[in-house]
């Protein structure tokens, strides 16, 4: 993990503080969807290190892996500008993706399907936040931004899908 990741997860540095209100409002946003992506990343990071199984270490570890690129195009897009990101959503489509929870019957007592189903609520849950924003928002760049991380929270859903289908 990088060291900015690091020190962000353990100083609590993604919370915004009084001086948060002077930047402009894309940083702002910015700061918002590091730290949503930082709460999940830490979640699955949290999880991995109390489960028995290297199965489900691994499976844990592998969706903090899928955070962590989300975390990393946050944070390229905050030292490097959001050009790239708003130009690339002018482009992307994004199919809304499927929000079935995995065999509940068998998530009982399969623990990896547990971890699928609540990973795939997480997932969902931050990209119905992004999608919401986008929608709302008043700038049309910052509308293009979530729309970008719509579709980067979309493809992770899909990664989700593709390994716990496996099971």
């Amino acid at each position: 993990m990088c060291e900015l990741k690091k020190d962000a997860i353990q100083a609590d540095a993604w919370r915004p503080t009084q001086t948060s209100e002077k930047k402009n409002p894309v940083e702002r946003m910015l700061n918002l969807a590091l730290a949503t992506s930082l709460n999940q990343y830490q979640f699955y990071l949290d999880a991995s290190s109390t489960v028995q199984t290297d199965e489900m270490k691994e499976l844990l570890l592998f969706l903090a892996k899928s955070e962590e690129a989300i975390i990393d195009k946050v944070e390229s897009m905050m030292f490097t500008g959001i050009v790239d990101a708003v130009e690339e959503a002018r482009t992307i489509e994004v199919e809304e993706p499927d929000e079935t929870p995995f065999d509940l019957m068998r998530a009982e007592v399969d623990p990896r399907l547990f971890v699928c189903n609540r990973a795939l609520k997480i997932a969902l849950s931050a990209y119905t936040f992004y999608l919401s924003i986008a929608a709302r928002a008043h700038s049309p760049v910052i509308s293009r931004l979530f729309q970008y991380l719509v579709f980067s929270k979309a493809e992770q859903i899909k990664m989700i899908r593709s390994v716990c289908e496996s099971f």
